[in-house]
């Protein structure tokens, strides 16, 4: 049990480490809140986007982009082409049709370079208001935490055994 524990720390503190590690690098982290790019994206994942000039945008690229129905929400789609006004005609991997309005090209806010996948289930449950898998996630962390690292005043087991031996006195 224990190992399990200090294997799920690892793990997530090794997925935390890729997200955070490359936003040092000029990267922006985003937590993806839809299904519209699956199988490759699913809600709950993060995507680092890296800026991108216009001149380099192509067709098959996943970019970043302000949503042009409502410009205070991001939307994260494929670029599938440009219109005869050199806009961008984007869609969801899982969406059937592009998308009905177009993208400026000055909107677009960053090209995908990397997905890491589930670590953004908190976020995502946070924006949902759903407030018990959070919690949920929050006792199984703890749990293992104290299972790895042993609780406040109680040291691992040989330890303790090893000090009381020590404190003994010795006998003649």
């Amino acid at each position: 049990m224990r190992a399990a524990s200090a294997l799920l720390l690892v793990v997530l503190t090794a997925l935390a480490v890729a997200v955070l590690a490359p936003q040092a690098a000029g990267l922006a982290a985003h937590v993806v809140v839809s299904g519209s790019m699956a199988p490759q994206v699913q809600a709950g994942d993060v995507v680092l986007t890296a800026p991108v000039r216009v001149p380099d945008l192509r067709p098959g690229q996943v970019l970043l982009f302000a949503d042009p129905q409502r410009p205070d929400r991001l939307l994260l789609h494929r670029l599938v082409a440009f219109d005869a006004q050199g806009r961008l005609v984007t869609r969801g991997d899982a969406n059937q049709s592009d998308d009905s309005r177009h993208v400026a090209p000055s909107d677009v806010r960053g090209l995908a370079r990397l997905r890491v996948p589930f670590i953004g289930l908190p976020g995502l449950w946070r924006a949902e208001g759903r407030f018990g898998p959070i919690a949920l996630a929050a006792a199984v962390l703890a749990g293992a935490a104290v299972s790895v690292f042993g609780g406040p005043g109680n040291p691992p087991r040989s330890a303790a055994v090893d000090s009381a031996q020590q404190l003994a006195p010795a006998r003649r």
